[in-house]
């Protein structure tokens, strides 16, 4: 890609999560204090959100939010951050939802595992259809680096999945990564559990939040990296 393209698509990128901001409150809804350890030694930060929920039509609902964390890892000055702003609807049995992203660190998996990189903008899309307990749909993402000599990458993942206790999906990764994945996410969320292997290696997350306790505890490994965290909300 051309540097003059790609610093425009990076501005255009920008200049849409301006918007979803601006489109929000001025204060965040939800702030945490994470702590956690990784290939890079003891790392903590900040982390925050915000969600707005719309009715749509009898069926339906509309979310729209942005979100992100700043992280200070043991040992480096350089400050780890990834911001977000997203939108997704569900109408029925169909769904769909857009995120428009930047920062230097990849797109959480799971919540903040991390795994730094070139600083980047991209765009994470994903249509679904439910056919009662079951259904199918498509993802995609695209990530731009800011400076030039990075390269882009991009993936595509179909995917069916199924209602049983929560949520189950089978996918496949192609693109510049290839390979296929397991998911389960639990209802409210309590438990998540993600299962992908591709080319680079496996990698494993779980996340688990404590109802009763404003906690939230994940791990993840990946490409023999381990990453362990406990998250406090208030």
């Amino acid at each position: 890609m051309e540097p003059w393209l790609r610093r425009l698509f990076a501005l255009c990128l920008m200049g849409c999560m301006f918007l979803v901001a601006s489109c929000s409150a001025a204060a965040f809804e939800a702030e945490d204090l994470p702590l956690g350890f990784g290939p890079q030694g003891w790392h903590t930060g900040l982390g925050v959100s915000q969600e707005k929920v719309t009715a749509r039509g009898l069926l339906g609902y509309e979310k729209t939010g942005i979100g992100g964390f700043l992280y200070q890892t043991e040992g480096q000055e350089e400050t780890l951050s990834w911001f977000s702003g997203r939108k997704q609807v569900i109408l029925g049995n169909i769904g769909y939802s857009l995120e428009l992203f930047g920062g230097n660190t990849e797109r959480p998996i799971l919540s903040t595992f991390l795994s730094g990189t070139d600083p980047h903008v991209g765009a994470y899309g994903e249509f679904s259809r439910m056919y009662g307990d079951y259904g199918h749909g498509l993802a995609g993402q695209a990530q731009f680096p800011v400076s030039e000599g990075g390269e882009v990458e991009y993936t595509i993942i179909p995917y069916v999945q199924f209602r049983r206790q929560g949520v189950w999906r089978f996918s496949l990764t192609l693109g510049s990564s290839i390979g296929f994945g397991m998911s389960y996410q639990e209802p409210q969320e309590k438990v998540e559990l993600d299962i992908t292997l591709v080319r680079e290696g496996l990698s494993m997350h779980v996340l688990l939040s404590l109802s009763e306790h404003p906690l939230t505890v994940g791990a993840g490994l990946t490409q023999e990296q381990a990453q362990v965290f406990i998250r406090y909300s208030f």
